[in-house]
């Protein structure tokens, strides 16, 4: 099988302003061999999209393989799935169909408009927030009372990460995530036009196969040292520096998980680097 040749990871925003997004997307590269360096921006969510892109088709043209990787959930849980309706198809299905909406459920839009429309889509408090103040301003409830899981397997084999319906307050990823699977949808989209094959792990395939870019979904507290300060960019590079010395083989292979993490991983996703190990011990509480 073919090493990787370079890693790309990006540290994103939820953040609606340009501006603001411009000052906190992080994008680190690494060749495989050399240094972490920092890939010049400022980017926005569409700049860091088509700059990912780029340098995937570049690395298409002189035979290069890529692992890539930004750190915004790349799903939902199953039973979000179920509610959008979207819970029997493939994930690149799937992900396509939320993000061009249904007969009555709304397109995938921002955290201001889309939560609200969805809850009033599903007539269930599914999205919420607990900074009232948010929650006016989006039109939804500071607490969820519906009976779904809103935490994925993989989340369950992470500590520290957090549910996919909760915007709003410290850690809530929920918004972010929202901008990303457009954003994500839209990467792949634009790499079936070019000619590149990207394999979206696990979705596409449960195991590496060596001759596609990779992308994968990234938890930058994993990968950064506990002596490292967080930020954009510290979380970007450790991100690089974490693949780069990971054994991906194995890391990259689900095919002998229990049936149940591999059911999981073909809609829901994993990040990489979730140990199933820590499932084998009970599931860790995470906060809705």
């Amino acid at each position: 099988m073919k090493h990787f040749d370079a890693y790309l990871f990006a540290d994103y925003s939820g953040a609606a302003d340009p501006s603001t997004q411009r000052g906190a997307i992080a994008l680190w590269g690494l060749e495989r061999g050399g240094p972490p360096r920092k890939i010049v921006g400022p980017f926005t969510r569409d700049t860091l999209r088509e700059a990912i892109l780029e340098r995937l088709a570049h690395a298409t043209r002189r035979g290069r393989r890529i692992l890539f990787g930004v750190d915004h959930q790349w799903s939902w849980p199953r039973d979000l799935w179920q509610v959008a309706g979207l819970a029997a198809l493939p994930w690149r299905a799937a992900l396509a169909g939320l993000v061009r909406g249904g007969a009555r459920r709304p397109a995938l839009g921002p955290p201001d408009t889309f939560p609200a429309a969805f809850n009033a889509f599903a007539r269930q408090a599914i999205f919420h927030c607990r900074v009232r103040g948010l929650a006016h301003r989006y039109r939804i409830p500071t607490r969820s009372t519906w009976p779904g899981d809103p935490v994925r397997l993989t989340e369950r084999a992470m500590a520290g990460t957090k549910p996919a319906t909760r915007l709003g307050g410290t850690g809530a990823v929920a918004g972010q995530t929202l901008h990303g699977l457009g954003q994500l949808h839209r990467l792949l989209e634009g790499a079936e036009e070019a000619g590149v094959t990207i394999l979206a792990w696990p979705f596409d395939s449960l195991v590496d196969d060596g001759r596609s870019h990779v992308g994968v979904e990234i938890y930058p507290t994993f990968c950064r040292p506990a002596s490292v300060k967080k930020s954009d960019d510290a979380d970007a590079r450790a991100c690089c520096e974490w693949a780069a010395a990971a054994d991906l083989p194995r890391i990259l292979d689900l095919r002998s998980a229990p049936p149940a993490v591999r059911r999981a991983a073909r809609l829901e996703g994993w990040i990489l680097g979730a140990r199933l190990a820590s499932l084998s011990s009970g599931f860790p509480c995470v906060p809705r």
